[in-house]
């Protein structure tokens, strides 16, 4: 987990955040006010959002939870485990002026592709398997799981029931 810290660059400019901001939003977002951060294990017990998998990486606008994208790191594989918006005002603000799914699969990709990581496969559970997504009761929710499945070219295994993107040959091919 300690790798996918030493990966993800948290210190972003706000052109990269502008590139991820809805256009023609009624609410307008400052790209100055918004940052990512990754927290591993047990730091992420400071979050108000609750948070599955191993490793979690947090959008923050002027300092609020926005949204959270939780992660498991099983071998060579990265599972994601948890897309989804906190629930407070400055967090709808964000999420109606920004396309946070988008931003986190850009994310998703660099960690995966990235030189120094040792993934194989990218994957996500089937929509009934996600911890809480249907509890949550919007079709949006899932609609969010799918978007992200499709930024990252993530196809359906009816063989594994989740959904799934290879990256790498396996080391022992390579």
């Amino acid at each position: 987990m300690e790798s996918i810290k030493e990966i993800v660059n948290t210190d972003l400019s706000p052109d990269y955040y502008g590139k991820f901001l809805r256009l023609n939003n009624k609410l307008t977002l400052n790209p100055e006010r918004i940052d990512l951060a990754v927290f591993c294990g047990d730091e992420r017990e400071i979050l108000r959002t609750p948070t599955n998998g191993d490793l979690s990486l947090l959008l923050r606008y002027k300092g609020k939870e926005g949204a959270v994208l939780s992660m498991e790191t099983v071998t060579e594989e990265l599972n994601i485990v948890q897309l989804q918006g906190s629930k407070s005002s400055a967090s709808y603000q964000f999420s109606t002026g920004f396309l946070w799914v988008r931003l986190f699969g850009d994310q998703v990709k660099k960690i995966a592709f990235n030189p120094q990581s040792e993934f194989e496969r990218i994957s996500m559970p089937h929509f009934e398997k996600i911890v809480g997504l249907y509890d949550s009761g919007t079709d949006a929710a899932v609609g969010r799981y799918q978007q992200l499945a499709n930024i990252l070219g993530l196809r359906f295994s009816n063989q594994e029931w989740k959904f799934i993107k290879e990256i790498r040959e396996p080391l022992l091919n390579r």
